[in-house]
C-alpha cells in the first residue's frame, strides 16, 4: 500500500506568520490581539487554572509566589484563554471556551479569525509512522 505525505505541501500552501495577509481572516485582528495570540502560544494549560497562594512553608522553601499569567483586562484575558485552548486543541475546542469568549463580548467573526489564525500557524499533525 502506498502512502503519500502531503504535510510539506500543506506547509507551503498555508500562511505561517501571525501577521495579517490579504487572503486570510486574520486581517480583522488588531495588533494587540495578534500579540495576545503570540503570547498565548507559550502558555500551558495550567495557566488557565486560578493561581493559588503559597503557604508560609512553601514560600520559605520555594520563594515568593510567581506572578500570575492572567491579563488585567477581562476581555483580553478571555481572548488569551481562548488562544491557549486553540494552541493546544486546534479546531477541536470545547464549547465552554467558545461560550466564555462570547460572554466576554467577542463576536463570532473574531472568534473564528482567532481559531483560523492559530489553526494555520500550528504545526501539522505528525504521524507516528513518519
Amino acid at each position: 500500500m502506498a502512502f503519500i505525505d502531503f504535510s510539506d505541501a500543506a506547509l507551503q500552501a498555508l500562511p505561517i506568520s501571525l501577521a495579517p495577509s490579504a487572503n486570510t481572516a486574520s486581517e480583522t485582528l488588531t495588533l494587540t490581539e495578534r500579540r495576545i495570540l503570540a503570547l498565548a502560544r507559550t502558555d500551558g494549560m495550567q495557566s488557565l487554572k486560578p493561581a493559588r497562594k503559597r503557604g508560609w512553608f512553601l514560600r520559605f522553601v520555594l520563594g515568593p509566589t510567581p506572578p500570575s499569567p492572567t491579563l488585567a483586562n477581562e476581555r483580553l484575558e478571555a481572548l488569551r484563554r481562548l488562544a491557549v485552548r486553540a494552541w493546544h486543541h486546534g479546531y477541536t475546542l470545547p464549547v465552554s471556551a467558545l461560550k466564555e469568549a462570547r460572554a466576554a463580548g467577542w463576536s463570532e467573526a473574531k472568534i473564528g479569525a482567532v481559531i483560523d489564525t492559530i489553526g494555520r500557524t500550528r504545526a501539522p499533525f505528525r504521524s507516528i509512522a513518519t
